[in-house]
C-alpha cells in the first residue's frame, strides 16, 4: 500500500493503491438471489481493504471537486470481462471512501491481464 498526500489549492488529498484477491464487483444487476450475495460480498471486500489502505491519509473533497484519477488492473486466468461494468462497480464502492461521489472522477485507467484472480486500484489527483 502507498500513501502520499499533497496539498492541491486549499485541499489535501490523498493518493492510495490497493490489491484485493479475487473477482471485483460489478456494475450490473444480480441476476438471481445467490449472484447478489456474491456481488455483496465483493463489494464488501473491496470497501474493507480500501479502508484499510487508506487509513490514516487525509481527505477532504467537496462534491464539486473533480480530477479525480482511478486507475484498475484486473488479472484473470481465463478470458475476458465486460471492462465498462468493472469499472463501473469499483467506482460505486468507493464512494465515501475515496471520493464524495464517482461524478468527481475525470480519468480512468483500465488494463486487463492474465493471472491470478485479483485487481490492483489506485486512487489519484489529475
Amino acid at each position: 500500500m502507498d500513501y502520499e498526500e499533497i496539498k492541491a489549492s486549499e485541499i489535501k488529498l490523498r493518493l492510495f493503491s490497493f490489491k484485493v484477491q479475487g473477482t471485483p464487483p460489478y456494475k450490473q444487476i444480480a441476476a438471481d438471489a445467490r449472484e447478489k450475495a456474491n456481488q455483496r460480498e465483493r463489494v464488501d471486500g473491496l470497501q474493507e481493504v480500501a479502508r484499510l489502505a487508506s487509513e490514516g491519509a487525509l481527505i477532504d473533497i467537496p462534491t464539486n471537486q473533480g480530477g479525480i484519477c482511478l486507475s484498475i488492473t484486473y488479472r484473470r486466468s481465463t478470458g475476458r470481462c465486460d471492462a465498462a461494468n468493472v469499472i463501473g462497480g469499483i467506482a460505486d464502492a468507493l464512494q465515501g471512501i475515496a471520493y464524495v461521489n464517482d461524478s468527481q472522477i475525470a480519468e480512468v485507467h483500465y488494463i486487463e491481464e492474465g493471472s491470478d484472480e485479483s485487481y490492483e486500484v489506485m486512487v489519484s489527483i489529475n
